[in-house]
C-alpha cells in the first residue's frame, strides 16, 4: 500500500513540475489524457489493440503540424511525424530514453541501447564488416538458405493459407548465425529457443512498458516478468557465450575441427572479426562482444522475417505485381536453376522496388525514441529538456508528401526517382539520421535473394485485407493463414 502511496505522489509532483516550468509553444496534446496517469490508461490492451491506438497517435501528429504530445505518467512524449522535425531530433537528441534501459541486461552496449559514449566508437569498429566487399562473401550463404526455404515450403504447396513467418524465422536464424557467427549448416548451437527466448523478451518488455509502476527498477525487481527474463536471458546467454568460447578456440587451433561447408577463402563471420579487434587492439571484451552479437542476431532475424512476409502477402494480394517480379527474375537468370550472385542480386530493380514499398507500408519498426537531454528547437514547437521523443517511422512513411496514392501499394513509385518526394526523410523504415541501422545493405540483399528463390519457383495466393496488424516492439501480423502457395508451371 506504502508504495502505491508513494508512486502517485511522485507522479503528482512530477506532473505539477512538468506543468509549472517555463517552456516554448507546446505542440496539441492527444485526447483523454487523465491526472497522474497521462494517456498510459489507453495503452492497455492486447497488441492488435495496442497497435490501432499507436496508429491513432501517429496520425493524430500528422493531422496536426506533425508534432504533438503523449503523456505517460508525468513523463512527456513527443511524437514527431514532420521529416524535416525528425532528422533535427534523430541527429540531435543520440541518447535513448529511460525506458530503453529495460533491454538492457539484454543488448547492453549493443548499437541498439548502448549510451552514446559506448555507441560511436563501437559503430565505428564494427562499420567495416557491413561494407559490400564483406556482404559479398556472404551470398552463396543466402542462396543455400534460400534453397532451404524453398524446400521447406514445398511441403505448404496446395493447401490451406499457413503462417509463413514461421518458416522465414527459421530460415533466416541460421542465415544470421552463419553469417554472423560462422556456424556451420547442422550446428544447433543457435536454434528455435534461442528464437523463442528473443521473442518472449519483447513481449515482455511491452509488459513492463505498459505498467507503469514496473518502470521503477526496485518494485520491478520483485516481480515475475524479472524472473521471467532472468530465465530468457539465461537461455540467450549461454547460447552465445558457448558459440564465442569454441570459436574462440578454434581459431587459436585448440580444437580439430573439419568443416563440412566450402566458403569462399573471404568469408569472415562478424564473430570472428570482433575477436580479431579484441586480439589485435583489445577492444572489445566477450561480454561486448556477446552483446554486439545477440543485438545483430536479434535485429536481423526478426525484423527480417517480417518485412519478407509482408512482401510476400503483398505479392501474394497483387497478381500483376508478382507477374512482373517473377518475369523479371527469369530475365535474369533464365531457365537455369542456378543461384544468383551479386550482380544478378543488384538487377533484380523491380523486385528491391517491391521491397521499398513494402517496408514503407508494412515498416517492421514502427517508431524509435530519443531523449531530450537539452532544448530542441524545431520549425514551429520546442521539446523540453527532460523529455522524450519518439520519432514516428509508420508516420513518416505514410506522410502525405508521398502524394494522395500514399496509402496504396505502388512498387512502380520507386523506379523513377523523379516521382519520390524530395524529402529523402519520408522513408526511413532502417531507421533516420547517424543512428541509423548499421545492416541495411545485408537486410537488403538477403530479402532479396529469398524473394527471388520463392518467385521461381511458387505462384502466391493471399489477401493483405484480411490480415490485422499486431504490435510489441515490432509490427506483425497476428493471424497464423497469411499465404497459400501452388507450383509455378513454368
Amino acid at each position: 500500500m506504502i508504495f502505491a502511496v508513494l508512486i502517485v505522489l511522485f507522479c503528482a509532483l512530477l506532473a505539477l513540475w512538468n506543468k509549472l516550468k517555463p517552456r516554448g509553444p507546446s505542440p496539441p496534446v492527444y485526447p483523454g489524457a487523465l491526472p497522474i496517469v497521462g494517456h498510459a490508461h489507453q495503452l492497455y490492451g492486447d497488441p492488435i489493440y495496442f497497435w490501432k491506438i499507436q496508429k491513432k497517435m501517429y496520425q493524430f501528429s500528422l493531422d496536426n503540424g506533425g508534432v504533438s504530445e503523449i503523456r505517460f505518467g508525468p513523463h512527456s512524449v513527443y511524437v514527431v511525424t514532420d521529416p524535416d522535425d525528425s532528422l533535427v531530433v534523430a541527429n540531435t537528441c543520440l541518447n535513448k530514453p529511460y525506458y530503453y534501459e529495460f533491454a538492457k541486461e539484454m543488448f547492453n552496449r549493443g548499437l541498439v541501447t548502448a549510451s552514446l559514449t559506448t555507441w560511436k566508437p563501437h559503430r565505428r569498429l564494427l562499420y567495416p564488416a557491413f561494407n559490400m566487399q564483406v556482404l559479398a562473401t556472404f551470398v552463396s550463404e543466402y542462396n543455400t538458405q534460400a534453397r532451404n526455404l524453398v524446400e521447406a515450403l514445398t511441403s505448404e504447396v496446395g493447401k490451406e493459407p499457413f503462417n509463413v513467418r514461421h518458416y522465414l524465422v527459421n530460415q533466416l536464424l541460421k542465415t544470421v548465425c552463419q553469417t554472423s557467427l560462422g556456424l556451420e549448416t547442422k550446428d544447433k548451437s543457435i536454434d528455435e529457443d534461442y528464437a523463442n527466448a528473443t521473442e518472449d523478451l519483447f513481449m515482455l518488455f511491452v509488459e513492463r512498458l505498459k505498467k507503469l509502476y514496473l518502470h521503477l527498477p526496485w518494485i520491478f525487481a520483485w516481480s515475475s516478468l524479472k524472473a521471467r527474463q532472468d530465465q530468457l536471458l539465461k537461455i540467450m546467454n549461454d547460447a552465445m557465450f558457448r558459440v564465442i568460447d569454441r570459436r574462440k578456440a578454434e581459431l587459436k587451433g585448440n580444437v580439430d575441427k573439419t568443416k563440412t561447408d566450402i566458403r569462399d577463402v573471404k568469408f569472415k563471420p562478424l564473430l570472428d572479426q570482433l575477436l580479431e579487434l579484441s586480439d589485435t587492439q583489445d577492444a572489445l571484451s566477450d561480454a561486448e562482444i556477446r552483446e554486439h552479437l545477440d543485438t545483430v542476431v536479434a535485429a536481423a532475424y526478426d525484423t527480417t522475417s517480417i518485412a519478407v512476409t509482408y512482401a510476400l502477402i503483398l505479392l501474394g494480394t497483387y497478381p500483376e505485381v508478382q507477374n512482373r517480379a517473377y518475369k523479371e527474375v527469369q530475365t535474369v537468370l533464365g531457365d537455369e536453376d542456378k543461384d544468383f550472385s551479386k550482380d544478378d542480386l543488384q538487377r533484380l530493380v523491380y523486385l528491391e522496388a517491391v521491397l521499398k514499398e513494402s517496408m514503407r507500408m508494412y515498416p517492421s519498426v514502427p517508431c524509435v525514441a530519443r531523449s531530450i537531454e537539452a532544448d530542441v528547437k524545431l520549425k514551429n514547437y520546442t521539446l523540453p529538456a527532460g523529455a522524450s521523443c519518439m520519432i514516428s517511422i509508420y508516420g513518416l512513411n505514410h506522410h502525405a508528401i508521398w502524394g494522395p496514392d500514399v496509402n496504396q501499394f505502388k512498387p512502380e513509385r520507386w523506379l523513377d526517382p523523379s516521382t519520390l518526394p524530395d524529402n529523402p526523410n519520408v522513408f526511413c523504415s532502417f531507421s533516420i539520421g547517424k543512428r541509423n541501422c548499421l545492416g541495411r545493405l545485408y537486410a537488403m540483399l538477403v530479402m532479396k535473394t529469398m524473394l527471388a528463390h520463392v518467385l521461381r519457383k511458387f505462384l502466391i495466393i493471399s489477401d493483405i485485407n484480411s490480415i490485422t496488424t499486431q504490435y510489441d516492439i515490432l509490427i506483425k501480423p497476428a493471424d497464423d493463414s497469411q499465404i497459400r502457395l501452388e507450383l509455378r508451371s513454368g
